[in-house]
């Protein structure tokens, strides 16, 4: 046999050989326990069962807390922002795919955290709710829940919430009430999935922190958002050297709130990558592979510049109406319109679409033009009559596209 002949049939064998070995390596299950270190965040803790589609999103909301966190499809909301940032929540929502959330955990009472349930809950069916055991006051928690038809489940350290089979947000605190400020009554959870943990933390100040460590929960972390917006009197020295993260998000507005952020507060945790929400246009997201790997995002929202106008909000009619001034019909499924004064929002349903030139209105239930609108706003009254107000659109992803004032 000559060498040619010879070389080519070791090179078809050496071929087969590594199909066979490809197919035997395709019908191993894969290892989702420890991997090697090779990743930037070295590797995940050990964990058994199956893996899980898992992402988390720290939305940027000004000086306010946000987190959206989503497992094989189901979605929670970790506190709602303000009533002004929800259009940053609506945006991070749709990025996200999410259409509704199986729950809300709302930290505490405070405005920049549970404000802007009242308009998210508007427009994405929200399934539970769930809310600390102790608190001083819990009356702005039980207005947006009841007016939205929902309904608050307390919580306290030991309860678990579950997300889907093998997943769960497991309590950490309230351990006790403390009387005065309600930043340390917030609910504190971790979520763990395919070997890496997320701490959330809420506004839990040293008062509380250190009650967490001195009671032996497991505080460590790869991921922390870190309590109170960074603030200085937050994050204890005990407490952060036992959170120990890899990552800290810091979810504020330095301009708004010039003590947050804090120096001290960021030396603590020198060990660990730093972000600040504000810093980026949507905030931070975070996807965790089924081997355990993180990867960091930091999203734009998408959107088209479309030619529409808000030809007139009235009060009279309780009443807007819509414009397209373009030159082709424009799909507005999605998009909404929100009022500034009480936050009141419209999405518009499916198959909605505007032709070239066209004009589309919505009423109130209660309006005279009811009858003859193309679509009813479910709602008795939107227009303040007597307080300055404007009507907003907005496509899905929260890019404004037109405002008027209503008149």
């Amino acid at each position: 046999m000559n060498g040619k002949v010879l070389f080519l049939k070791r090179a078809a064998a050496l071929l087969l050989l590594s199909a066979l070995c490809a197919g035997l390596a395709a019908c191993v299950p894969p290892d989702h326990g420890i991997t090697d270190n090779s990743g930037k965040y070295g590797a995940p803790k050990e964990f058994e069962g199956e893996p899980h589609e898992a992402s988390v999103m720290f939305v940027n909301v000004g000086k306010a807390d946000c987190a959206i966190v989503k497992v094989d499809g189901h979605a929670w909301l970790i506190d709602a922002g303000t009533e002004e940032s929800f259009v940053k929540t609506y945006a991070a929502l749709e990025l996200m795919g999410i259409s509704a959330l199986d729950g809300a955990i709302i930290t505490h009472g405070h405005g920049d955290h549970m404000g802007g349930l009242d308009p998210i809950a508007q427009k994405y069916a929200i399934g539970r709710v769930v809310t600390p055991a102790f608190l001083n006051d819990r009356s702005g928690i039980e207005a947006a829940v009841y007016e939205n038809g929902l309904t608050e489940e307390p919580v306290r350290a030991g309860d678990s919430i579950p997300i889907t089979e093998g997943v769960e947000f497991k309590v950490l605190a309230p351990l006790s009430l403390f009387d005065g400020d309600d930043n340390d009554n917030s609910l504190v959870v971790k979520l763990e999935v395919n070997g890496r943990s997320f701490l959330f933390t809420g506004d839990m100040q040293q008062t509380e922190d250190r009650e967490l460590v001195k009671s032996g929960a497991d505080v460590s972390c790869d991921v922390l958002k870190v309590p109170n917006h960074g603030n200085k009197d937050a994050s204890s020295v005990e407490f952060a050297n036992a959170a120990k993260p890899l990552i800290a998000v810091i979810s504020t507005d330095t301009s708004v709130d010039e003590n947050s952020a804090n120096r001290l507060v960021m030396a603590r945790y020198s060990g660990a990558e730093i972000y600040v929400t504000q810093k980026y246009p949507m905030g931070v997201r975070m996807d965790v592979s089924v081997r355990g790997e993180i990867s960091l995002s930091f999203p734009e929202a998408p959107g088209e510049k479309h030619d529409m106008e808000i030809t007139e909000a009235s009060k009279l009619y309780q009443s807007f109406t819509l414009r397209n001034n373009g030159n082709e019909e424009v799909d507005i499924s999605g998009w909404f319109v929100w009022s500034t004064k009480g936050f009141e929002v419209f999405v518009f349903p499916e198959n909605t679409v505007i032709k070239a030139g066209a004009e589309l209105t919505v009423a109130c239930k209660k309006s005279s033009r009811a009858a003859s609108a193309d679509l009813i706003w479910d709602i008795k009254k939107v227009w303040a009559d007597n307080k300055a107000d404007s009507a907003v659109l907005c496509d899905a992803f929260g890019n404004e596209l037109a405002r008027t004032t209503s008149r």
